[in-house]
């Protein structure tokens, strides 16, 4: 009965894509081209002569607050490119005393600054771009977008330059970006592209193609084109990433605690087998540099989820993304990256891997290939994931998943899978409809998370998410049996059918009013299990609140939730119990956070009601000051306060500090402490980056931990200075 009703569905997918792309107009721009020997000196002042005659795109046009008016500064970008480069000049209109250039260090938050963003499609697939963005205060940020807008990797980042100024009437930016940084499509004419400018003063926002407040910024296939591209040079396509660690560490709990060193020696090769597709390989991998995981404490009985930070697995990780991946409210993914190369947070060598990624016509391809090391609790595993989708249309997509191994070392594991995908652009009224359904099983012999044998096991997801100018509606349904075990993905619960409808509505205030829209937010969510009995049921306000001009926001949370514990778990340490039954829980909240525009930015929040068969308070917030674009610090705290009877009292704690020092745009230090009394351990970790050139970077990451022991005392217990340069060679 299934099949054929999908089948129905796909047809009927098809044909409104067909129709779809028969409306509107695109709008259009020209490039200029210009020799290698009248390239523009990227330093921010717009004085060299190939600026003067270039081409300029056209007037943007007001999205934020009110749709279709014209902008109140203006907005000049002009394109133009040679054989190697493709360049970029934005002028902005504003009173210079109103623009906003706090952040300076490479992919930062640019929500307190002014920014231009750009949005590139070298395919013309309308389904994947690149995006780039410079803040006012010199700040570069770039990400790949996937799944016609669905997919944005942030961590991804390509090689190219660009410098920023304030001036007497505005600010401006200069850019250069390689055509060897962007994979496209060979010997294109035209490409996707669109524009954005953010005026963080007034809040306000302007786009270039498609201004809507139904449709957002990063709809690949609503962009407008580029055209009049001429020849360029990729060059071989070959990028060498050789790199060399040297630290120092120090086990101070260990009888011999004295100072060890471990250098060590590695490297990247990435060579691009066609303009669309490249091939990646890594050598005896090493993640010296990457952040410190937030700290979190477990108040629920089920997994947690800490998100990738490490390069080599973020770098083209949209080609990898299946199905959806929060359907009915639950986490899934049955291809996790944290799988790999680490085993309950503690690092497991990675002796090579290899990555071949990219697109070929209408097919987007992700192949991986990796081989760890064995460890004092796991055997050397090679683990492998394989990943196509193709494009039907523009606004739909097929795709296929497979991975095969388990990092654990428990035994045999394989997971296959089907996903589809598409859009209708106009579904009801200003609102689209996007469609993800999946169908994933896993094989094999491993013990999952629960210390069981898995047999085969199966999960099903679907997702509908509808979005206009003030409604938001999304529902869908994941299934996942007791036996589905993806020893390389995340299944936050298994045995369930679990349901989510939530609805958003956010009316526009009147003009004139401090207030911009008005915000509420429902959701209703049920999980049962096999046979229909129910293990959850919530009803919740998740927003009822306000937004105002300025970008400050406030709102009140209700949820009212029944909830069925099957077996005894135990919380904190494993110092408090929670029985099996069934519990009913009313809480009740508030959320304030103000804007970033201003230097000192405020979020804080507070939530109280029952907990299991008890009560608890869950409070905290941040603070972030930006004192200046040298100077920026903050400080978290949150706090859980819990009590299910006598005895079985507890309070959580999670602190944190930054203080970071932005030098230039290529030159930063920062710093972050934490502290949690769940592991009653205090954590501090300084990371020093120097880009000394465009992807070439070195590192100095210094790192300690310190424990209170139960007279309250504190002893440190590991130390670590790690330095890494990577130095990357481009033929």
């Amino acid at each position: 009965m299934f099949l054929p009703m999908l089948r129905l569905l796909m047809l009927a997918c098809v044909v409104s894509t067909i129709v779809a792309q028969g409306r509107g107009v695109r709008r259009t721009c020209r490039i200029g081209r210009i020799s290698v020997d009248a390239a523009p000196i990227i330093d921010g002042i717009l004085t060299d002569p190939c600026w003067q005659g270039a081409p300029a795109i056209g007037q943007l046009v007001m999205v934020e607050p009110w749709l279709g008016r014209k902008p109140s500064d203006r907005t000049i970008v002009k394109l133009l490119h040679d054989r190697h480069n493709l360049y970029i000049s934005v002028w902005c209109e504003q009173d210079p005393d109103s623009v906003r250039g706090s952040q300076r260090v490479r992919d930062a938050r640019l929500a307190p600054d002014d920014r231009i963003e750009l949005m590139f499609d070298p395919f013309e697939n309308r389904r994947t771009a690149y995006f780039f963005q410079v803040g006012a205060g010199g700040s570069l940020g770039d990400a790949l977008v996937s799944a016609n807008g669905s997919g944005f990797s942030k961590p991804w980042d390509a090689i190219w330059r660009a410098k920023a100024r304030k001036t007497d009437d505005g600010w401006v930016s200069e850019w250069a970006i390689p055509f060897r940084s962007i994979p496209r499509k060979d010997g294109a004419k035209s490409w996707g592209f669109n524009v954005k400018r953010f005026v963080r003063d007034r809040n306000e926002e302007y786009q270039w193609a498609n201004p809507s407040q139904s449709v957002p910024f990063f709809r690949v296939s609503e962009f407008g084109t580029i055209e009049g591209l001429g020849e360029v040079d990729g060059g071989i396509g070959l990028e060498v990433v050789p790199y060399e660690v040297a630290g120092l560490n120090r086990d101070r709990m260990a009888t011999d605690d004295s100072w060890w060193s471990d250098p060590a020696v590695g490297g990247e090769i990435y060579y691009r087998v066609s303009p669309s597709m490249t091939l990646a390989t890594t050598v005896l991998t090493d993640f010296a540099q990457t952040e410190s995981d937030s700290r979190q404490i477990n108040l629920r009985r089920f997994p947690l989820f800490f998100p990738e930070k490490r390069d080599f697995f973020l770098d083209g990780s949209s080609y990898y993304s299946f199905g959806s991946s929060y359907a009915g409210g639950t986490r899934f993914l049955p291809y996790f990256t944290r799988r790999i190369g680490l085993n309950n947070g503690n690092p497991v060598p990675i002796l090579w891997g290899m990555k071949l990624q990219g697109e070929a016509g209408p097919f987007e391809i992700g192949l991986l290939d990796v081989q760890v090391d064995g460890t004092a609790s796991t055997d050397e595993e090679n683990l492998s994931v394989a990943r196509i989708k193709y494009s039907l249309g523009e606004q739909t997509t097929v795709g296929l998943i497979s991975t095969n191994g388990n990092p654990a070392s428990t035994g045999s594991n394989s997971v296959g899978g089907v996903d589809f995908y598409h859009r209708i652009p106009e579904f009801l009224g200003d609102m689209d409809l996007q469609i993800k359904i999946d169908a994933v099983g896993s094989t094999g012999s491993a013990v999952n998370d629960d210390g069981e044998s898995n047999d085969d096991g199966e999960s099903f997801g679907i997702d509908l998410q509808a979005r206009g100018k003030e409604w938001d509606v999304q529902t869908g349904t994941r299934w996942v049996s007791d036996d589905f075990s993806p020893s390389l993905g995340f299944v936050s619960r298994r045995g369930i059918r679990q349901s989510e409808l939530e609805v958003g509505y956010r009316p526009r205030a009147p003009e004139g009013s401090m207030i911009r829209r008005y915000v509420i937010e429902a959701k209703l969510r049920r999980a049962e299990e096999w046979d229909h009995t129910p293990q959850s049921i919530s009803y919740q306000i998740d927003e009822l609140g306000l937004e105002f001009q300025k970008g400050d926001e406030v709102s009140l949370y209700f949820s009212r939730r029944f909830e069925r514990v099957l077996n005894d778990f135990e919380l904190f340490n494993d110092s408090t119990t929670v029985f099996a039954g069934d519990y009913w829980a009313t809480r009740r909240g508030v959320r304030f956070d103000s804007s970033s525009g201003r230097p000192i930015s405020v979020d804080a929040f507070f939530f109280r009601g029952d907990f299991f068969d008890g009560t608890s308070t869950t409070f905290g917030g941040d603070i972030d000051w930006r004192a200046s674009q040298l100077l920026q610090m903050g400080t978290g705290y949150r706090s859980t306060i819990v009590d299910l009877g006598p005895g079985r009292e507890f309070t959580t704690h999670i602190a944190s500090a930054t203080l970071d020092l932005y030098f230039s745009p290529e030159l930063s230090l920062v710093n972050l402490a934490q502290y949690d009394n769940e592991t009653d351990s205090i954590g501090w970790q300084s990371r020093l980056r120097w880009i000394y050139s465009p992807g070439c970077d070195f590192f100095v990451v210094v790192g300690s931990n310190w424990m209170r022991t139960d007279d309250g005392s504190i002893i440190p217990t590991e130390q670590a200075v790690n330095l890494k340069i990577a130095h990357t060679v481009r033929f």
